[in-house]
């Protein structure tokens, strides 16, 4: 489907290129026989520009000024065409940039929470969700669960049955359609969204790490963290003893 779209595409760019060159080369050509008439016109009838006439080789040189500088401006349009697809990229990119999130990340209005006052229980009540790139497909229809404080929960299901759209949930990368996400009792959409993601350790299916030192990319999740800090938070997901034992002297710092 698409490759056939590209085909109709690249047929009529290549037309549109043949038919430019054709009347271009016309044009060219065209301006040759009409300088020399004119050209001729001028010596035969002894015509002067002044008190001076008109020669051959000025005629000439003229001639080829004008149909060269034709072409160096005829040069531009490649570059023309780079500046279109720029603006459009440059479109593109503010539209991204200026487009209001559905989601506030730091709604000051919001309830902000503290380490101390969360327990960690996570309901779903009749969620109902569908990605947002696909409307026609329902993820989860009035999916309600329970996720205890405390406690490990595992989800099993097929691929695209909802499991990383649940934890999505959590994060309030979106929201539901239908139904709420509860944490401790309270609506996520009424907590202050940055406050609750300080308190959320995530780790995805392909986790990815920045190119510099293990202090600088635990540091992307809470720049203030201190050594004491990295340390517990690394001892919890069992990567301390092997980062003092592979990395020695340097630890974090590698």
């Amino acid at each position: 489907k698409y490759l056939s779209r590209s085909q109709i595409i690249q047929k009529k760019t290549i037309i549109s290129a043949a038919v430019g060159q054709a009347i271009l080369f016309f044009i060219i050509f065209l301006f040759y026989a009409y300088a020399f008439f004119f050209g001729g016109l001028l010596r035969w009838k002894e015509i002067k520009n002044g008190d001076r006439e008109y020669s051959s080789g000025s005629i000439i040189a003229i001639m080829f000024s004008t149909v060269f500088g034709s072409l160096q401006l005829g040069g531009i349009s490649p570059h023309a065409k780079a500046i279109s697809d720029g603006r459009i990229a440059g479109k593109l990119a503010y539209d991204v940039i200026d487009e209001k999130p559905k989601v506030v990340s730091d709604d000051k209005s919001a309830k902000q929470l503290k380490r101390e006052e969360v327990k960690g229980l996570i309901e779903f009540k009749d969620v109902k969700v569908k990605y947002p790139s696909k409307d026609d497909l329902v993820v989860l229809k009035k999916f309600s669960c329970v996720f205890e404080a405390g406690k490990t929960t595992a989800l099993v299901g097929p691929s695209g049955s909802g499991k990383s759209t649940i934890i999505q949930l959590m994060e309030r990368f979106y929201d539901p359609l239908e139904g709420q996400v509860l944490l401790d009792g309270m609506d996520i959409r009424k907590l202050n969204l940055r406050s609750m993601r300080r308190l959320i350790g995530y780790v995805g299916q392909e986790p990815v790490l920045f190119n510099t030192t293990i202090r600088e990319n635990m540091k992307f999740a809470k720049p203030d963290a201190t050594d004491k800090e990295i340390e517990d938070a690394l001892r919890a997901a069992n990567a301390w003893d092997f980062i003092i034992d592979k990395m020695g002297n340097q630890g974090i710092d590698v």
